[in-house]
């Protein structure tokens, strides 16, 4: 039976937690302030006046190019290198797809000729909402050992009039004993985004790929369509096909990167652990330098810890409290400054980042440098009625539409621009001002009987004429649960805007009833996710309107929730408890594999201690946070030093396929039928953000709760772990902190505040693995995260 345990390094700090919650009244009473600042600013400054200007950067925000990983692909020293083409012929090419493939004398990077890849952007006949095809230039290869090279380079230069994106895409193709592509990790495929009209050098490290019998490299144009006044043929010159060895990028397992030392690139908070981390380094002492001074502040002994994940090097100066900006140093390695300071003060960057995603992923607007007001030709249908779809965000790093991210996004931004109205009046107004945005597509497309599109696929930019090849109409259905996400996220518009904008309060409220009456007329099955959605969109109308039907049904559904919980130890080795079944049954463990609502049910069940604190039930309520909060305390455990919450308990008995058994057998073994694994069980769609950050989200509403500063530390751990406290140093959010990859984001661009998928782990190993290539999902831009980050914020930001 393996020990469980659960320590933080530090124990004595304080953190102040605000135990106090929404009502009705106080928001109203605050709000009528609100508005007054917000009106006075708007009439001496101007909407988008001076005001606005000093405390929020003018979107969409650009990224500093030396504080991205691609900046440090360029500077590596390359030690061998081989020409495989220089394009003066067209031998070992050939071309699949759409267009053509020839020898061009009009551009070459060096010598008289190049490679030109000439397609047009769109098929001939309609599709599902996916481009239509590709057209690759693929340089063959007779079955080669390449194992002794790991990195391969070309200049390639995209001339597309009118385009403010392009991209291109690699594929390897290896035949030999790890044959890629993957067959569902999408290992091989890599996409670059480019400047238009220009040279440029693109890079991929193919350390991580099998390479023992190679039939290829693949350049690859994806047809995905163009926006109106922009060409409809794509031309790509491409130019001296290079094969190279460098010192790999470090891409798999729990060690940190050698030469690193990894920490939060943004910075640490006042009150909360302040934790670095180095692998393998034969030093005893760690300094933390001001750097305005060039003065060591702090020199302390590096602790060395061996958890169930290995053995580390933990540079702990959490009880240095004094602001500034500062780096540490161990050895002959340092970080990049990072600050130390109040959690607003490090935190309201990302914020203002995550808007700028937000921002920059509006559908239907112009934004600049990414596209004009597009998919104008964008339809849904239902029965008889349509609807033009556009508005709202694009769900993704392709254009797609999604209700239930949308309403999520929309809910938080609300949430967390009514938490901080006093404090930061701006900040508020602006998190306002996009949530409005978000709310607009969700009453825009709802039709009459409450059915709404909950998912619409668009992967490619279109004309905006209705008729023409490139519509994909949208159906319109009634989603019970996203009824529920809906009527919540309305329910808490029409509370922050009542005083600002009481007609369109009202009418949000009056859609709120509505989509909440409609949902509970159509559940047609129950189960976990649904309860926790019914509870807490009966308990934000229960505060909008004081209803005690609402309050009724909250409570109702509450003991729902706690029948589908494990609430006794859940074997008589396994002294774990507190985690959720799917349903009642409770013959299935809840799991997810990439996008999770674990927070749901456990932020409900918080929502009723808070809201009806005499009921005779609260004590049941409690029980259950508190029991779930002593589970995740104890599994975190296993990813000591990191703290990264692990996927869960996993029951090899429920498992759907060998694949399915292999990854849960790579978990540590809890007995002969249980398994605790870091990472979740998945097959093409992978990544860790959304689970992680739901997770903890649900532990930060307990924390708040209960006043355990324990339990706030712990969910706090996420957002270390996206901002570099994670093996690779890497930032996950791209333009913040350093070293972040480029995103999967292939049509809108590397966008300033978007959070990937996430790490994942390769094949069925259950460690993390994030090589240096770009592919849809798991480094795929997802609003999803980025809304569970502002969700999660809610709690931590006062």
């Amino acid at each position: 039976m393996i020990k469980l345990a659960f320590l933080f390094h530090i124990t004595s700090l304080q953190a102040g937690i605000c135990t106090t919650g929404i009502t009705y009244m106080r928001i109203r009473h605050n709000i009528k302030l609100f508005g007054k600042l917000i009106f006075l600013s708007t009439l001496f400054l101007g909407a988008s006046g001076y005001l606005y200007a000093q405390s929020i950067p003018q979107m969409p925000i650009k990224p500093s190019y030396q504080n991205a990983l691609e900046y440090t692909w360029f500077q590596k020293e390359v030690l061998q290198s081989k020409l495989l083409s220089d394009m003066e012929t067209m031998k070992s090419w050939e071309h699949e797809g759409y267009g053509t493939l020839t020898l061009s004398d009009e551009k070459s990077f060096k010598g008289k000729s190049s490679i030109l890849i000439a397609s047009p952007t769109k098929g001939a006949t309609i599709t599902s909402g996916r481009p239509w095809g590709v057209s690759s230039a693929i340089y063959t290869v007779s079955g080669e050992d390449w194992s002794d090279w790991n990195r391969i380079s070309y200049s390639i230069y995209p001339d597309l009039p009118g385009f403010k994106v392009v991209s291109i895409s690699m594929v390897f193709h290896n035949d030999g004993e790890e044959k890629v592509p993957g067959p569902y990790d999408r290992n091989g495929l890599n996409y670059q985004v480019l400047e238009n009209q220009k040279w440029n050098k693109v890079y991929w490290e193919i350390e991580h790929l099998g390479r023992d019998k190679v039939t290829g490299v693949e350049i690859r144009y994806r047809l995905q369509g163009n926006e109106p006044g922009a060409t409809d043929t794509a031309k790509y010159y491409i130019d001296e096909l290079y094969l190279e060895k460098v010192k790999p990028d470090y891409y798999e397992g729990w060690g940190v990167a050698p030469g690193f030392i990894a920490h939060n690139n943004v910075g640490y908070s006042i009150g909360f652990p302040k934790v670095a981390l180095v692998s393998n380094l034969p030093v005893s002492e760690f300094s933390l330098i001001d750097i305005s001074t060039n003065e060591t502040v702090l020199q302390k002994s590096i602790e060395r810890t061996e958890t169930p994940i290995g053995k580390f090097n933990v540079l702990d100066f959490s009880n240095f409290e004094k602001e500034g900006t500062y780096l540490l140093k161990t050895g002959d390695i340092h970080t990049k400054p990072f600050k130390i300071g109040t959690f607003e003060n490090i935190y309201r960057s990302t914020i203002i980042k995550t808007i700028n995603l937000f921002y920059t992923l509006r559908c239907g607007d112009d934004i600049p440098g990414v596209h004009s007001v597009c998919h104008r030709d964008w339809i849904g249908v239902h029965d008889d009625l349509s609807v033009i779809i556009n508005g709202g965000w694009h769900d993704a790093g392709d254009l797609s539409q999604g209700l239930g991210n949308t309403a999520a996004a929309t809910y938080s931004m609300f949430l967390l621009g009514n938490n901080i109205r006093e404090s930061d009046p701006v900040l508020s107004a602006r998190l306002i001002k996009e949530a409005k945005w978000g709310l607009d597509w969700m009453l825009k497309t709802r039709l009459k009987d409450g059915a709404r599109f909950s998912f619409s696929t668009m992967d490619f930019w279109t004309d905006g004429i209705i008729g023409t090849i490139d519509d994909v109409p949208s159906t319109a259905r009634i989603n019970t649960q996203e009824s529920f996400y809906c009527a919540k996220t309305e329910a808490m518009a029409a509370m922050v805007l009542m005083d600002a904008e009481p007609i369109l309060a009202n009418l949000v409220l009056n859609v709120a009833k509505e989509d909440w009456d409609i949902a509970m007329a159509n559940i047609r099955r129950s189960g976990l996710d649904l309860y926790g959605a019914i509870v807490s969109s009966s308990v934000g109308l229960y505060e909008a309107t004081a209803d005690e039907k609402y309050k009724n049904a909250a409570i109702e559904f509450g003991d729902s929730i706690i029948a589908c919980q494990q609430q006794n130890n859940l074997a008589d080795d396994i002294l774990l408890k507190g985690f959720f079944y799917r349903n009642t049954k409770k013959k299935d463990i809840q799991h997810y594999s990439h996008k999770s609502s674990e927070q749901e049910p456990i932020v409900a069940l918080v929502q009723l201690c808070k809201t009806f604190p005499k009921h005779p039930d609260k004590g049941n309520w409690e029980n259950a946070i508190r029991t779930y909060a002593d589970y995740y305390k104890k599994i975190t455990a296993y990813t000591d030093p990191y703290f990264m919450i692990p996927a869960g308990i996993y029951d090899i008995t429920k498992a759907r396929d060998e694949i399915e058994e292999e990854q849960i057998e790579g978990g540590v073994k809890l007995n002969d039928r249980y398994y605790l694994k870091s990472f979740p069980t998945w097959t093409s769609f992978r990544g860790n953000s959304g689970t992680t950050l739901s997770q903890s989200k649900g532990l930060a509403a307990i924390a708040k709760y209960l006043g355990d500063k324990d339990l706030l530390f712990l969910s706090s751990r996420v957002l270390d772990w996206h901002l570099g406290l994670n093996p690779f140093n890497q930032s996950l959010m791209y333009g913040e902190g350093y070293r972040y990859a480029g995103q999967y984001s292939v049509t809108s661009g590397n966008l300033v505040g978007g959070l990937p998928v996430g790490i994942q782990s390769h094949f069925n190993r259950d460690v993390p693995y994030w090589p240096p290539e770009n592919c849809y999902n798991w480094k795929e831009i997802w609003v999803f995260p980025s809304s569970r980050w502002l969700w999660l914020l809610t709690d931590l930001y006062q």
